[in-house]
C-alpha cells in the first residue's frame, strides 16, 4: 500500500478520506507519491475546496468497500452505474471511459464479435470492480484479481483469454509489469460500461459534498482540464 498525506485547508472537524486504486495514467504510486489524471484533478477539487483530507493507494475491493460503509469517505476513479446510484453521493465525471477486451494477439483462436461470443472465454476481472459487475449481469464468471497487472501476467500466461481495459490503462499496466503491449489484440468494447466519476459515501457530510461539487464545477471546462488530460494521455470531453 503506498499512501500520500495531502491537507488542504481545515474546513471539517474530521479529514476526509479519500481513497483511489493503482491505475495508471489515472492513479498510481510514484516516488512515494500519488500521481496520475485523477489524483492531480481531485487534489486540486480539495485544495479548492479548503477540506482537510488523507488521500491513499488501496486495493479496488478494499477502497470500494471503504465508500460503501464507512462515513466522510471519497472516492475515485469510480464508475457510475444504476445499481451504484443510491449507494453514493456523486460528485462530479471527471474522465471517458473507453473499455475494450484484450487477447493475445498469437492467439488466433480467440474471436469476439459479441455478447454471445464471450461467454466461450475466460475473462479477468479485478474483485469488486464494475467489469466484475457486469459480467455478472450478463451471466457470466469471471477469474478474479486484485489488480490488473494480475490479470495481464494471467493472460499472458493463458490462465484467462481475455482481460478489460482501457487504451490509456492498458499502457500503464503493461508498462508496470515490463510485458509488451505489443503482445495484445484490442477486440469488442466492453458492454455496459460508463465514465469515471469522484463520489463520496452516503455518511460524508452535507456541506462537505456541496463544497467539493462546487469545486469540480469550477474546475470542469477550464484549461487545467484540457492539460492533464493530454499530460497523462486520457479522453475527457
Amino acid at each position: 500500500m503506498a499512501a500520500l498525506m495531502l491537507a488542504g485547508g481545515a474546513w471539517a472537524a474530521t479529514p476526509l478520506t479519500v481513497v483511489t486504486e493503482e491505475f495508471p495514467p489515472y492513479s498510481y504510486a510514484a516516488g512515494g507519491k500519488l500521481a496520475g489524471y485523477s489524483v492531480e484533478v481531485v487534489q486540486r477539487a480539495l485544495d479548492g475546496a479548503g477540506i482537510d483530507h488523507s488521500m491513499t493507494l488501496y486495493p479496488w475491493a478494499r477502497a470500494y468497500h471503504m465508500g460503501l460503509s464507512k462515513p466522510n469517505v471519497l472516492i475515485f476513479s469510480i464508475v457510475r452505474t444504476p445499481e451504484r446510484e443510491q449507494q453514493f453521493q456523486w460528485i462530479a465525471q471527471i474522465a471517458k471511459r473507453s473499455v475494450y477486451l484484450y487477447k493475445l494477439a498469437r492467439r488466433r483462436d480467440i474471436r469476439v464479435a459479441t455478447v454471445a461470443d464471450m461467454r466461450r472465454y475466460r475473462i479477468a476481472a479485478n474483485r469488486g470492480d464494475i467489469v466484475e459487475e457486469t459480467l455478472h449481469q450478463l451471466g457470466m464468471e469471471s477469474d478474479l484479481s486484485d489488480q490488473d497487472q494480475t490479470s495481464l501476467r494471467k493472460l499472458v500466461a493463458g490462465r484467462v483469454d481475455l482481460m478489460v481495459a482501457s487504451e490509456a490503462s492498458i499502457k500503464g499496466v503493461c508498462a508496470g509489469t515490463g510485458i509488451s503491449c505489443t503482445l495484445l489484440e484490442r477486440t469488442m468494447p466492453m458492454p455496459g460500461l460508463t465514465d469515471y466519476y469522484v463520489a463520496a459515501s452516503l455518511g460524508t457530510p452535507a456541506e462537505t459534498v456541496r463544497l467539493l461539487r462546487a469545486a469540480f464545477a469550477k474546475i470542469k471546462d477550464t484549461p487545467l482540464i484540457d492539460r492533464l488530460a493530454e499530460k497523462y494521455g486520457v479522453e475527457v470531453r
